[in-house]
């Protein structure tokens, strides 16, 4: 069962600002404190559904430094079939 990471309410406040990438869910590039960067993540109600190129969530909400908007689409819901 895939798990379902908070975003840190610092980043989640900033996403509520912006528009939708597609119905329900913005797709963000996610930065960690190592310097480690996700280009695609799926983001839905304040977590973290979906990083393109993994089963599950690689990193918890303690690691996470920025959050950014990008709209980058892929078709993240095939990828889990």
């Amino acid at each position: 069962m895939k798990r379902l990471v908070h975003i840190p309410q610092e980043w989640a406040s900033r996403l509520q600002g912006h528009q939708e990438t597609g119905m329900g869910y913005q797709v963000v590039s996610v930065t960690l404190k190592s310097g480690k960067h996700f280009e695609q993540v799926v983001t839905s109600e304040g977590c973290v559904i979906q990083v393109r190129g993994h089963h599950e969530v690689p990193f918890t909400p303690e690691e996470v430094a920025s959050v950014d908007v990008n709209h980058k689409r892929w078709n993240f819901r095939e990828a889990t079939r």
